[in-house]
């Protein structure tokens, strides 16, 4: 055994010579497999996060060391790595992805898959230079094999240098493989990351498999839906160029408010006696009011996903923000071009690898994050929603441009917290039974939900003052409901009661809606952005499946899909128009089932085509 005394300073050579290799092997994957020029800026910070995903795999690597060390550890370490860098290089080559969850399903054919290996790259050499740099390695740390006490602290130190490599971040939320794609270009972000966080990052959700002729025979039942005009069954291509019903002129700002669990039966503007959200409802009724609205799961970052991507998110384990095979999606966000496009969050962006997901798709989007705000942080979601909204609206005074603006709320939600210094609010308490009969868990829950919508009164107060609120327009809408507090009788339906799916969603814009109404269409997240380009007048591309609800072709048979997220195969749900209809995955060939089979198919094929020009 190598001495105690020498441990520590074995682990950091081991971590060392690694870091120095991994990042050697970055600048190799970048000269051999650049296809296009990439600006020096991007290639810095790709290298500058590749540095610090390595090392956290030379730590991981390297902390057996501290505890035991021989050299047949380093040597069987040392060998998965360097065959995993070689899958990874031949992988990469061959399909231009990294080593991936995907790729292993070829070792479900071992024989055939080792025969092309063997006839397509030169595995003798890749064999000959694994061999001999895992000999180098095992001769340069041959040691003494004697035993000492050795020094605890040298030890602890170093342990700790380790695990701040690993967390790799100093803030609330360790380093994600989200933050490799801190750009549009996905050779950036393959550039940033190494193979191990690829693989390990992509084998967290089932690999996906799909039943082509499945869903080329619901293809009629999507197409008839959509209105496609040219359909091609070969390809199963959804695109679409629909036409417009502008109700805004020039270039309008947008602003996206998500409103956390904000479900339809707690407002007002749905019949709760209440009050808890009287400046929303005075919002409601001076909008456009969509009562039937859904959204297609429970979960907020799956609501975000669908908003801005129109697909439901239907991945079977975890959001597909969390995977990195999902990462290249259109979106209609980008028919606002000349705009300048923002994100607040009072937390981390890195919450559910929402950054990656948004700055990966979204050209040139600014993050407004925890760190951006001179707001304390209040609890676990970051700064108040009343702070985020201000600090939102001190943002919108600045801008220069037309700017297209999503802010994320995060405070009604547990713990629901209510900051001790605030702009006015009160907190009450109310009698507990009344609550109850309300929908409302109780006082904690219902002065949170009061929490924010006194901050929706504040941001529009200070808003209506300034010069840009007139040539806005506001969509707020739930993320998704809530079975807190709901009355046991409206929870019959049981994983597919619709009071967790629905939600309200407005449209407001005194500078251009003449006649505030109330629409009750079925819609849900997948439609806000064709309705918002259509109604901003903004020509756009669709090849997901939302629809444009003031479209009368489309509107007059609009569907709300929703699903659980938590059962195999899911159970799914569709609103039209006054009916709703529950079936189960894989049983019929149904619109829901349509609805289901495409989202599947869409998170992994929905990539912007090169070329598409929003007018």
């Amino acid at each position: 055994m190598i001495s105690a005394v020498r441990a520590p300073r074995t682990a950091l050579a081991l971590f060392a010579i690694n870091l120095v290799a991994f990042t050697l092997l970055r600048l190799v994957f970048l000269l051999l497999f650049r296809d296009h020029p990439i600006a020096a800026a991007d290639v810095l910070r790709a290298f500058y996060l590749g540095l610090k995903f390595d090392a956290r795999l030379a730590a991981i690597v390297s902390v057996p060391l501290l505890f035991f060390s021989s050299r047949a550890y380093v040597a069987i370490a040392e060998t998965l790595l360097a065959v995993l860098y070689a899958a990874d290089f031949a992988t990469y080559a061959y399909i231009r992805q990294r080593l991936n969850a995907g790729v292993l399903e070829f070792l479900r054919n071992p024989i055939i898959s080792l025969h092309m290996v063997w006839e397509s790259y030169h595995v003798v050499l890749f064999a000959l230079v694994i061999v001999a740099f895992v000999a180098l390695i095992v001769f340069l740390f041959r040691g003494p094999r004697t035993a000492s006490r050795g020094s605890r602290s040298a030890r602890l130190i170093t342990a700790l240098f380790f695990l701040a490599c690993i967390y790799g971040k100093f803030s609330r939320y360790p380093l994600r493989w989200s933050d490799a794609y801190f750009s549009r270009d996905s050779f950036v972000g393959d550039l940033a990351l190494n193979p191990a966080q690829y693989l390990f990052e992509s084998t967290r959700e089932e690999p996906p498999r799909f039943d082509v002729a499945r869903v080329r025979r619901l293809y009629p039942v999507i197409v008839r839906y959509l209105g496609l005009e040219h359909p091609d069954p070969r390809s199963l291509t959804l695109k679409r160029t629909p036409p417009l019903f502008p109700q805004a002129h020039g270039s309008p700002n947008v602003v996206l408010i998500q409103l956390e669990s904000f479900a339809a039966f707690k407002s007002g503007a749905f019949g709760n006696r209440m009050k808890g959200c009287p400046n929303f409802d005075a919002l409601a009724r001076d909008g456009i009011l969509f009562t039937n609205y859904y959204s297609p799961s429970e979960k907020t970052a799956r609501a975000l996903f669908a908003v801005v991507f129109g697909i439901p998110d239907v991945s079977p384990w975890q959001a597909s923000a969390h995977n990195p095979l999902t990462v290249n999606q259109a979106t209609i966000v980008d028919a606002f071009s000349g705009y300048d496009k923002l994100y607040f969050l009072g937390g981390s962006a890195n919450w559910s690898n929402i950054r990656g997901m948004l700055a990966h798709n979204i050209d040139g989007l600014r993050i407004f994050e925890e760190g951006s705000y001179r707001a304390p942080v209040v609890d676990v979601w970051g700064i108040s929603d009343e702070d985020l909204l201000l600090a939102a609206g001190d943002v919108f005074r600045a801008q220069k441009k037309p700017f297209f603006a999503i802010v994320q709320t995060a405070g009604n939600h547990r713990p629901y917290t209510i900051p001790e210094q605030t702009h006015g609010f009160h907190v009450v308490h109310e009698d507990e039974n009344l609550l109850h009969e309300n929908g409302f868990d109780g006082n904690d829950e219902y002065n949170a939900f009061r929490f924010l919508d006194h901050a929706l009164g504040l941001f529009f107060e200070r808003a209506r003052r300034e010069p840009w609120f007139a040539n806005t327009v506001f969509v707020l809408y739930g993320d998704h409901g809530t079975r807190t507090g709901a009355p046991g009788s409206v929870l019959t339906l049981g994983d597919l009661s619709l009071i967790v799916y629905h939600v309200p969603m407005l449209i407001y814009a005194p500078g251009f809606i003449r006649q505030p109404r109330r629409i009750d269409v079925a819609a849900g997240h997948v439609d806000i952005m064709p309705t918002l380009a259509s109604f901003c007048g903004r020509g756009y591309e669709n090849q997901t499946l939302g629809i444009d609800l003031f479209d009368p072709a489309r509107a007059g048979g609009s569907a709300a899909f929703v699903f659980t997220a938590f059962r195999q195969p899911p159970m799914l749900g569709l609103v039209q128009d006054s009916r709703y209809s529950i079936v189960r995955a894989g049983e019929t060939e149904s619109l829901p089932e349509a609805f289901y089979e495409f989202s599947r198919w869409l998170l992994f094929h929905n990539a912007p085509r090169a070329g598409v020009l929003y007018h």
